[in-house]
């Protein structure tokens, strides 16, 4: 059996190298994937995958983190009801406790702990104080593939990241970092797409733009050829294919007679753009 293994292994790396030979880096191999990928020897998720492979070791957390901003924490002095019902509302399983503001975290709080206790099997004394996992800290320059092998080897999933100061400028989880390799984890807590609200329009002529709308829905829905621009499934990878690179919230771009706005992104997908649609000129 490992040797039927080494065989097709080596007949994959064959079929990679047969035209250049082996490469000497890792741009050349890198180009050697993608051309693998045009070629048909990979398919485009195996060679995203892969890719993501090479982004872990270039990235660093303050790449992939959660901002501060976007944070939701629980205040330490809160009650169990109070604590239960950001629960509830955001659907996370973790969350960063605070005692004054963000820059303040006392711990961490899994929501599976507030089970017994919001059931009624156990009472609650000392607060969720007492419930509270030590936060793990890390600096904003660490390399990804360093806090992903941290995650496997302690068996934690989220850790705090502070500035060169102290503060706190993020957080970032194990999921955030397995998105890059492996593209987006939905669970049950993530919104679906709703094919009657991927495109929403306003009481000011605009519309609000579901990220992951189906190209060619949105041809059909606005009677133009965007698919044509590139070979992209979803409004958002247009987006990200004409842009060169994730655009960030706040960002507007011009596509023919199309201007985009992006309301909500991450650093690895837009979610929801606004559009305002122009008179077609006469070389659209």
């Amino acid at each position: 059996m490992n040797d039927n293994h080494d065989e097709e292994h080596g007949s994959f790396l064959s079929k990679l190298f047969s035209k250049k030979g082996e490469p000497s880096n890792q741009n050349e191999l890198e180009q050697v994937i993608h051309e693998a990928s045009e070629n048909d020897v990979i398919d485009e998720d195996t060679e995203d995958m892969i890719q993501g492979i090479f982004d872990i070791n270039r990235l660093r957390v303050s790449d992939v983190m959660i901002p501060s901003s976007d944070i939701v924490a629980i205040n330490l002095n809160a009650t169990l009801e109070e604590a239960a019902k950001v629960v509830l509302e955001h659907g996370h399983s973790r969350y960063p406790v605070i005692s004054e503001d963000k820059d303040h975290v006392v711990g961490i709080l899994l929501a599976k702990d507030l089970i017994p206790y919001t059931a009624g099997l156990k009472t609650l004394t000392g607060g969720i104080k007492s419930l509270l996992r030590n936060p793990v800290i890390v600096p904003e320059a660490k390399h990804v593939n360093a806090m992903l092998k941290e995650f496997q080897q302690n068996r934690f999933h989220i850790a705090i990241v502070v500035d060169e100061f102290g503060g706190v400028s993020g957080l970032v989880t194990i999921e955030d970092i397995l998105e890059i390799i492996v593209g987006d984890i939905d669970d049950e807590y993530d919104t679906q797409v709703n094919s009657e609200n991927i495109i929403r329009s306003k009481d000011d002529g605009s519309f609000i733009i579901n990220g992951l709308t189906p190209i060619e829905e949105f041809d059909e829905y606005f009677e133009t050829d965007l698919a044509s621009l590139a070979d992209v499934d979803t409004v958002a990878g247009l987006i990200t294919h004409v842009w060169g690179k994730f655009p960030k919230v706040g960002e507007c771009i011009d596509i023919k007679n199309f201007h985009f706005k992006v309301l909500e992104a991450n650093e690895r997908r837009v979610h929801l753009l606004e559009l305002h649609v122009s008179e077609k000129t006469d070389e659209e």
